[in-house]
């Protein structure tokens, strides 16, 4: 049986507080699934250059957003009509939650090594594939936007199976070129400066570990900030308990 209005003012101020929990909930929700959308958006080419598929992962963090936002709603109406079964449910799946989330941050960082090895092999077995559906896309984007050229540096691209009579084999990917000039990915051992001297391994695992640091931080603050919830759901549902214990003597 509901306590409405039976709640002394203190409650009413965690109601109210779990109310703004909540708002702030659903945003972390819709954030959660921008970010899983701009990753999967962002890094589809990039990912295409590694060994191993780390497509799920974006997948997992847009679920987690639709999640997310379906558990604000189910607190709100808790609080709303204050319901202890709503509430205390609500705190459960925010418990569960924050456990998940918290293994995936670590389990992101124990296994960041097998990122840093996954794109090594991904990057050697890609030179061969260049003019394969999606791999010129996905090297061109790297390189022009990471400033970088081969896998170690742009050695890599000499005597490799998508070079032609036209381009020569000593020539790299148009790509690599500090500025487009004509003839500047031709021949470039007669002029290494007209393309980057820096290989795209190290440039990628900066780039994904800087990244992936941002990412991780923002997610387990979002599951530290879960914790708040799960304080305010007990305590509101225990004191709504209560009083309607004392309502019924």
């Amino acid at each position: 049986m509901a306590a409405e209005g039976k709640l002394g003012p203190c409650m009413q101020c965690v109601r109210c507080m779990l109310f703004v929990f909540n708002t702030l909930f659903w945003l972390t929700g819709f954030g959660l699934l921008g970010v899983g959308i701009w990753v999967r958006v962002q890094f589809s080419d990039y990912m295409k250059l590694s060994s191993h598929d780390y497509s799920t992962a974006c997948y997992v963090m847009i679920g987690a957003g639709v999640l997310v936002t379906i558990i604000g709603f189910l607190g709100c109406c808790g609080a709303l009509k204050e319901q202890v079964c709503m509430l205390k449910t609500f705190a459960v799946i925010l418990g569960f939650l924050f456990l998940v989330e918290l293994g995936g941050s670590i389990t992101g960082y124990v296994f960041r090594h097998e990122i840093k090895g996954g794109l090594s092999q991904g990057l050697d077995v890609a030179l061969n594939e260049y003019r394969q559906d999606g791999f010129k896309e996905a090297w061109d984007g790297l390189q022009s936007n990471l400033e970088c050229c081969g896998n170690k540096n742009y050695t890599d691209w000499f005597y490799k199976e998508w070079t032609t009579e036209e381009t020569g084999n000593n020539s790299v990917p148009q790509s690599c070129c500090v500025e487009t000039k004509a003839n500047c990915n031709k021949n470039v051992t007669s002029h290494p400066d007209t393309v980057y001297s820096k290989g795209c391994y190290n440039a990628g695992v900066a780039f994904f570990e800087n990244k992936l640091l941002i990412i991780g931080g923002v997610t387990l603050g979002i599951a530290v900030f879960q914790l708040l919830g799960v304080a305010l759901s007990c305590c509101l549902a225990s004191n709504i308990q209560h009083a309607s214990k004392y309502e019924l003597v």
